[in-house]
């Protein structure tokens, strides 16, 4: 999609600053343009439009530390990649990315030694990236970098907190939780939906996948005028993933389902939609995996 393109969301359901509501959203320039029950008439004029006719939701996308190089050797114990070259490990890093974005996770979070790969195919595709490291780094347009140092962790020389404190998992909720760790079940977000059983709120669930927005300043992780339009759209007109919303309770009791999003938009761009990569290459990479194998 080319830059500039506008978007009009239509009778969707979503979360504002007042609460949840149903109406429309526009995209236009990167940013969320407008928000309200109707669309003004040039909104209409719009060259991507959609009409949910009441059966979807939109969040602002999710900011979680996620495997991205890694990905693909999740759970298998495999740290070694010493064996494969650079393109390798960027394909890899592609392979990440593409998983982040169908997750809603529209700036991955990274804690990992291949810094090059993940820095060069996020600037390639330009999908904005936290990077946690320790020590010098060279910041570059699009990053962001959070420091850790002596056990605690810094945005632009700001003490953001402890790392063990405001980082947390789907395993071990803690009340300081500013940073969600998905890199224990998967990189995925379906394995929040097991924590609606054990009574954790899935609003607050929810404020701890868009803090990252905040802590960076990239914005405030909400759903309003001139903020990133960084969003994704769950369709409940599929069947799989139907529900009834009435009411604010059957909108966040529906979002504790943590259902894999249908359109996820970066920066007002449609990068994934309905199955398809739009934007992120997907590529073979079994004979990466089989080089790693024999090793």
């Amino acid at each position: 999609m080319s830059e500039g393109i506008r978007v009009l969301l239509s009778n969707l359901w979503f979360p504002s600053r007042d609460g949840v509501v149903k109406g429309v959203i526009f995209l236009e320039n990167g940013k969320i343009g407008f928000i309200g029950e109707t669309p003004e008439p040039e909104h209409e004029l719009s060259e991507l439009q959609y009409d949910f006719q009441g059966h979807a939701i939109a969040l602002h996308g999710f900011s979680a530390i996620v495997d991205l190089v890694e990905y693909p050797f999740r759970r298998l114990g495999i740290n070694d990649f010493s064996t494969l070259s650079r393109d390798e490990l960027e394909r890899l890093a592609e392979v990440g990315f593409a998983n982040a974005l169908a997750n809603g996770i529209t700036m991955p979070i990274v804690y990992t030694e291949h810094l090059k790969p993940v820095e060069k195919i996020s600037r390639e595709l330009g999908i904005k990236v936290v990077i946690i490291h320790e020590g010098e780094v060279v910041e570059k347009s699009g990053l962001y970098y959070l420091l850790v140092k002596e056990g605690n962790i810094y945005f632009n020389d700001e003490k953001i907190g402890v790392l063990s404190d405001i980082t947390c998992s789907p395993q071990r909720i803690t009340e300081k939780c500013r940073i969600m760790d998905l890199r224990s079940t998967g990189s995925t977000i379906s394995s929040l939906s097991i924590l609606y059983e054990s009574g954790v709120d899935s609003g607050r669930l929810y404020r701890i996948l868009v803090e990252p927005y905040r802590i960076t300043r990239v914005g405030e992780g909400v759903i309003d005028v001139n903020e990133i339009a960084d969003l994704q759209v769950i369709d409940l007109g599929n069947p799989l993933k139907a529900s009834i919303i009435r009411h604010e309770d059957d909108f966040w009791a529906t979002v504790s389902r943590f259902m894999d999003p249908d359109i996820v938009f970066v920066n007002g761009e449609s990068y994934y939609e309905r199955g398809e990569h739009l934007v992120v290459p997907v590529k073979n990479i079994t004979g990466i995996l089989d080089k790693i194998s024999i090793k």
